[in-house]
């Protein structure tokens, strides 16, 4: 009972502050916005509506990835939305290496290539998983690839509550801003890839008794 409140919460907070900095009247999706990262031309304005019609997909079809209930009851559908995540996946990840390069924060842009380059690893490595039927790891790339994905607006949450913590470890503002970015994906793939360590080879001993 817990997990399912845990695991709604997570949702609920997710998408309510992901769609908090979509709407128009925010900084997120003005014309000062397109200006941090190209020049307003019509090429620059669909890459970014690409990109944030692709991210909305991602983030819709993985709350259906990893629902249980819809997962393990609708196979046919959930094998359609995993298809539907990776493809917006891979179009989301495209449009995002033409941007980075112009994306205003110069010092984040290491951070955002390599978290970018790791969605796009652990997307086709979650592909070539389940096409070896090897289910756990299968599972286990998808949420390393949305931990990844998730980096886009959780970032923001960062940006938003707790840059003053990562000004006052980091004096230097470029180093705080690089220091933040990459703490918001690298902690949380850390943690989970640790606990699966911990989870193996406790499965491991359990197997030799």
């Amino acid at each position: 009972m817990l997990k399912k409140i845990s695991v709604t919460t997570f949702w609920l907070a997710f998408f309510g502050f992901f769609w908090y900095k979509l709407i128009p009247k925010y900084k997120y999706l003005s014309d000062d916005t397109l200006k941090h990262w190209g020049s307003n031309s019509t090429f620059d304005n669909s890459i970014f509506a690409l990109h944030i019609f692709a991210g909305i997909i991602v983030y819709c079809t993985a709350i259906l990835q990893f629902t249980p209930a819809i997962r393990n009851k609708y196979i046919s559908f959930h094998r359609a939305t995993g298809k539907l995540y990776i493809l917006s996946s891979l179009l989301s990840i495209a449009t995002l290496y033409i941007m980075i390069p112009r994306t205003w924060c110069i010092d984040c842009r290491p951070s955002q290539l390599i978290v970018t380059s790791l969605w796009l690893l652990f997307i086709t490595l979650a592909y070539y998983f389940v096409r070896q039927r090897k289910i756990v790891l299968h599972q286990r790339m998808m949420i390393s690839s949305f931990i990844s994905a998730a980096y886009f607006v959780t970032v923001r949450v960062i940006d938003a509550y707790a840059m003053n913590i990562f000004y006052y470890l980091f004096p230097n503002k470029s180093t705080a801003y690089l220091a933040s970015d990459v703490f918001v994906w690298l902690v949380p793939l850390l943690l989970f890839h640790l606990f699966w360590l911990i989870k193996d080879k406790k499965q491991v001993a359990v197997n030799r008794v």
